[in-house]
């Protein structure tokens, strides 16, 4: 089965993505010097959020108190992001997916998520 089709909960599928990246020095070693937090929103499955704090990774269920950002988008986008299968900027720029919020603040954390190290 396709994963963008699977019925696996978004939040799954992150979570082993970034047990992934956990596993990845050189994407650790760029996240220990940030702290940021990101609300996720999918359209069409429950939300969550990833938390980053000295080199630590939360991600857990439902809504966070303000986070630094929020991301909505489709879980089929978001599915391509995650797995590096699409440009974040395009997809920015071209509405497919929102990000609300302290932007800039969250970029690092963003751009490291979704790109990894490129």
């Amino acid at each position: 089965m396709n994963v963008h089709q699977s019925k696996e909960p978004l939040i799954t599928i992150f979570k082993r993505k970034i047990e992934e990246y956990s596993k990845r020095p050189e994407i650790m070693e760029k996240l220990s010097g940030i702290s940021a937090s990101v609300q996720v929103r999918p359209l069409d499955d429950e939300p969550f959020f990833i938390k980053v704090s000295g080199g630590e990774i939360e991600i857990d269920e439902g809504e966070m108190a303000d986070p630094l950002v929020t991301v909505v988008a489709k879980r089929s986008d978001l599915i391509k992001l995650i797995n590096r299968e699409a440009d974040p900027f395009s997809y920015y720029f071209s509405g497919k997916i929102r990000v609300m919020g302290r932007v800039l603040e969250a970029a690092e954390l963003l751009r490291v998520l979704l790109r990894g190290n490129k």
